[in-house]
């Protein structure tokens, strides 16, 4: 089981700087997730294949019990783990956040695999994090650079329906008040703006659905999301 301590305070104190709101609003919301929702460790052996429907051009409508697991890809900042978590309390899921897995597997924050390793290292311990899953009936929020690994993302793939949560570059931009010390990778001599236009076309290529979210919160978003399963 997702300990109470660090890795919670991370999703509260994230959510409360990326939509402005107090943290004890967000910490209301977290803390009514059951224990059994906010994990990050799986006891199923095999990965549900996905359900066979043409790619972004799905009528979902009420099928949301065809979907096994829901997966959430975007950019830095676009709120994966705030939107998660709450997704998965309101659908009675589990929820995992593969950045605070990858935290635990290596006992060290992402931002000193970065800065000790290197980029390289990091992608290949996050393709080996995402690989090692097994989810079942899960939110999975991922980390930004998962859509690097062709590897990782046909895991996630075919475990369940994937969910692009999109924001402008310039929401990016307001939201990410941290870039130096909140492990975002980004490759030598590469802009904040270059990650974003060389990722974008990458979502949107592995999305089934794409949410957008720079005008909403949290609470909209997770609504818009369900509407649209």
């Amino acid at each position: 089981m997702l300990q109470r301590g660090v890795p919670h305070r991370q999703v509260v104190a994230e959510a409360s700087q990326l939509y402005g709101i107090p943290e004890e609003c967000v910490e209301e919301v977290v803390a009514a997730v059951p224990a059994h929702v906010y994990q990050t460790t799986f006891i199923s052996s095999e990965i549900p294949r996905k359900v066979s429907t043409e790619k972004s051009e799905r009528g979902f409508g009420s099928s949301m019990q065809h979907h096994e697991n829901i997966v959430l890809i975007g950019m830095p900042g676009a709120g994966k783990s705030t939107v998660g978590v709450v997704l998965a309390k309101t659908l009675g899921m589990q929820f995992i956040d593969t950045d605070i897995l990858i935290q635990e597997r290596t006992g060290r924050m992402l931002q000193a695999i970065l800065d000790e390793d290197g980029p390289a290292a990091f992608k290949r311990i996050e393709e080996e994090t995402i690989l090692s899953l097994h989810p079942h009936r899960t939110v999975i929020a991922t980390g930004g650079s998962v859509i690097c690994s062709a590897d990782a993302m046909a895991h996630l793939t075919s475990a369940g329906v994937v969910v692009y949560l999109r924001v402008s570059y310039e929401e990016m931009e307001k939201r990410l008040k941290n870039i130096t010390t909140r492990g975002i990778v980004l490759l030598p001599g590469q802009s904040l703006r270059g990650m974003y236009d060389r990722r974008a076309p990458l979502y949107e290529q592995y999305a089934d659905l794409t949410i957008a979210c720079s005008d909403e919160d949290f609470e909209a978003v997770v609504r818009n999301v369900i509407a649209a399963l």
